[in-house]
């Protein structure tokens, strides 16, 4: 048994560094693990609602139906940052799945949502019933470190302008749909979120965006924001910028 379990880790090993390559190269293709879990009540959260946060820990693994859901952590001097924004058909709370862990995560919700939720045991127990869905949630675990590991990366090495224009192509390849004209369209969020995002402010923020408005490589209005991602991607690339591999599906959707 303890030979069987060391070769199961080693495997596991070489499995995440195939990913990590496979995503590098051509990036992760994402596949949808609902049809691997078993069907749970929906629930329903109001716009601005605490889904959790350090003092109502994530219950487990929750997958986005509708709307849209802010993860953010909180830094040891209280300041906070999002992490990401989820989407349709986004997981999130998987941090969970590690254990009973203090975690300074928090889930908000930005519109009103509706969600799923599997415990850690219950998913545990379907992996075994499902072996794929486990394949599936590692492959979903890589890309968010990979993911993760870019933005990092962006905030220590760009700066604000270059950010906000690498946030917005990462929204458009995350959620964008695209349009006849090439823009890609997201559900519009507000100035304030962005910054939160971008790590910086929400007079930054607007500053830029006008910038890029005038530009013609976002439209935006209260209810979406079209973005041409195609001339994004080119911009970047004129400034010697490397676009991280999960952004670049959004420059060749909308580039047709």
């Amino acid at each position: 048994m303890e030979s069987e379990m060391e070769y199961s880790a080693n495997e596991c090993r070489a499995m995440f560094r195939t990913f990590e390559m496979t995503d590098k190269m051509t990036s992760l293709r994402y596949e949808n693990p609902l049809p691997y879990l078993p069907r749970r009540p929906v629930q329903e959260h109001a716009k601005s609602r605490i889904i959790y946060d350090v003092q109502h820990p994530a219950a487990g693994l929750y997958l986005l139906i509708l709307g849209c859901v802010k993860i953010g952590t909180t830094a040891n001097d209280s300041g906070q940052t999002v992490v990401r924004i989820v989407r349709r058909e986004g997981l999130f709370g998987e941090s969970s799945l590690i254990g009973p862990l203090n975690r300074a995560e928090s889930a908000v919700a930005l519109d009103n949502v509706t969600l799923m939720l599997w415990s850690r045991n219950e998913i545990e127990r379907q992996v075994e019933r499902e072996p794929r869905l486990g394949i599936v949630l590692a492959r979903y675990l890589v890309r968010q470190c990979l993911g993760l590991q870019d933005r990092i990366e962006s905030m220590a090495v760009h700066k604000t302008p270059e950010r906000v224009m690498l946030a917005l192509l990462q929204l458009a390849a995350d959620s964008g749909a695209p349009m006849p004209d090439g823009y890609l369209r997201v559900a519009s969020l507000t100035h304030h979120t962005i910054a939160e995002f971008v790590g910086t402010s929400r007079e930054i923020v607007t500053s830029q965006m006008n910038r890029l408005r005038r530009l013609g490589l976002v439209r935006y209005s209260r209810g979406h924001i079209d973005i041409n991602a195609q001339a994004l991607h080119d911009n970047l690339r004129q400034q010697g910028i490397s676009v991280p591999h999960g952004a670049k599906g959004a420059a060749q959707e909308g580039g047709g």
